[in-house]
């Protein structure tokens, strides 16, 4: 059963239609039952209709007036409701309400002009149960966990025998440290415990905690399990219950201290949850959770009654997968067998954006954006569901959503050499494999690449020219952000300054103090050709037209 609020303009518009003759809150289910492809129609109860004056129902989960003609019309016979292709719709399973105005009706009173008795009186009446629906609608939320707060929170959590942590139990941060030689993202969830060195004190973590690949130790709070332990000093909570892959040592690097303040609601949600998770038997939530408690991604399948299936994104060492495999069996339903497959590690999705920031954002915030632009990007990878593609809409609105930045194009995107982006379809097609952020080259025309040369000379030689050093690696970058203006993708063999190119571009002794150029042979011999002409001689001169072959003779 689910509860819609009505508001006050419901209220007061169902009052008035049936003042007035009419039929107020005639429900309907969406979609019809019977019905099997849109437009769907609804046949209202008094046909013939005159006109609807108004239709409400749920939307996206909150109360909704339709608008007539751009959501719904009224039959040419007067019979049915119908909804416009292309119009707002009633969330599915939701039941909806039409007030309408029969042809052949009896006004029961004519003073409804705003101000009148009747008018008065009826607008008093709907204002009172509007409240009423108002205060009904919180007593219904406050029966649910994602909903209720408060006091009304401490009820439900009861009913799993968990209180709100309240203010003077002990606290502190704990670090764990990354195994040497090790890769990838490390996960440690909300509720890992960690002991003294001789198990007498335990502390949970109130909080999730990733380790990203190549971060080397992070912190996350913790705090006590007994209310009424003594505080600790540094470096006393040593010992992890249950072991985690990939973590070599937890300590606290600070004496803990009492909390000031009671566990809010945030908080004990989370906690009520993990227990849920971790009480639930027989269920796929919890084969699932199981499998989230050991850091791990996979995929579930059912190919047969009585088999589940196992797929997991890797390969885990030996000791994982061996916690993993006694948690499923805990948690797995009597009579159900459970194979744990290992799979292909997730492919490193490598992405070139062109980033529009705002005008006049100084350079520390332009790095900072493009810094949370990579947070996000690598969690929606982290999220992203098993052998999904990716949103092309999603990833832009990713982008767009961080402060100050105007406007974003991904350019390409690539994993293991082969190219993902399919623009027409708006998704990276990763052809059903599991994927991760790989290398993000943003490309931020406010946020100039800075280039430095340092060139080294044999003592007793002529000191280099640095302005024509400079004049041609200028021009070498001109040409690259003409290139780069074209879409060439960043491989691209014409946008690669190697050492080998570089070294022919630079005006250097061996290359007799003259250079080659990165423009196209069109350019250079248009350009060649309008110079004046020179007298012959024995030697000719040093010339910029050289191909980049005779200047390096």
């Amino acid at each position: 059963m689910s509860f819609r609020r009505k508001t006050y303009p419901e209220v007061a518009e169902s009052l008035l239609n049936r003042l007035l003759g009419g039929v107020s809150g005639e429900a309907h289910p969406y979609p019809p039952a019977k019905a099997t492809r849109e437009p769907y129609r609804h046949a209202l109860e008094r046909p013939p209709v005159d006109r609807i004056t108004a239709v409400w129902g749920a939307r996206n989960g909150e109360t909704f007036r339709f608008a007539p003609e751009a959501d719904y019309v009224l039959s040419a016979d007067g019979a049915e409701l119908e909804w416009k292709a292309g119009g707002a719709r009633p969330d599915e399973g939701t039941a909806f309400e039409i007030h309408y105005l029969p042809r052949q009706r009896e006004m029961r009173v004519n003073d409804l002009y705003p101000g009148s008795v009747v008018r008065t009186l009826m607008e008093a009446v709907a204002l009172e149960t509007a409240s009423l629906y108002a205060q009904m609608e919180t007593v219904y939320r406050a029966g649910f966990l994602d909903t209720a707060s408060g006091g009304a929170l401490d009820h439900v959590v009861g009913l799993l025998g968990i209180r709100r942590v309240r203010a003077g139990r002990n606290s502190g941060e704990l670090r764990f440290t990354r195994a040497r030689n090790t890769a990838g993202e490390i996960t440690i969830p909300a509720g890992t415990r960690v002991a003294t060195a001789d198990g007498a004190i335990e502390y949970e973590t109130t909080a999730d905690l990733t380790l990203v690949d190549g971060q080397p130790a992070a912190k996350v709070a913790a705090r006590d399990l007994v209310a009424d332990n003594d505080g600790l000093p540094p470096d006393s909570l040593v010992l992890m219950v249950r072991p985690i892959a990939g973590i070599e040592a937890v300590t606290n690097p600070g004496a803990t201290s009492r909390l000031d303040r009671d566990e809010n609601d945030d908080e004990l949600r989370s906690r009520a949850r993990r227990f849920l998770a971790g009480s639930a038997r027989g269920t796929r939530g919890a084969i699932e959770a199981a499998i989230a408690a050991e850091g791990l991604r996979a995929e579930l399948e059912e190919p047969s009654p009585g088999l589940v299936r196992i797929t997991l994104q890797g390969v885990p060492g030996p000791d994982q997968f061996a916690r993993l495999k006694k948690a499923v069996d805990q948690v797995r339903p009597a009579g159900v067998k459970v194979d744990i497959l290992t799979g292909a590690p997730p492919s490193k999705v490598d992405l070139d954006l062109h980033l529009i920031s705002a005008a006049g954002l100084p350079e520390t915030r332009l790095r900072a954006l493009q810094d949370e632009i990579r947070s996000r990007y690598a969690e929606y990878f982290t999220r992203l569901p098993l052998a999904a593609d990716g949103s092309l809409s999603r990833l832009a609105g990713l982008a767009i959503g961080v402060e100050g930045v105007e406007d974003v194009r991904i350019k390409a995107a690539t994993a293991d050499g082969a190219d993902l982006l399919d623009v027409a379809a708006g998704i990276l097609a990763l052809g059903g494999k599991t994927a991760e952020l790989g290398e993000l080259r943003i490309v931020d025309p406010a946020l100039a690449t800075g280039l430095t040369l340092a060139v080294r000379y044999p003592r007793g030689e002529p000191i280099p020219d640095q302005a024509k050093l400079a004049a041609a690696v200028e021009a070498a970058i001109a040409v690259l952000n003409q290139l780069a203006e074209q879409g060439l993708p960043t491989d691209d063999a014409k946008r690669v300054l190697g050492w080998g190119r570089l070294t022919r571009l630079l005006p250097l002794p061996h290359a007799g103090w003259t250079s080659a150029s990165l423009e196209p042979a069109r350019t250079r011999s248009a350009r060649c050709s309008r110079a004046p002409p020179r007298r012959p001689s024995r030697s000719p001169p040093a010339s910029a037209c050289r191909s980049p072959a005779s200047a390096s003779k």
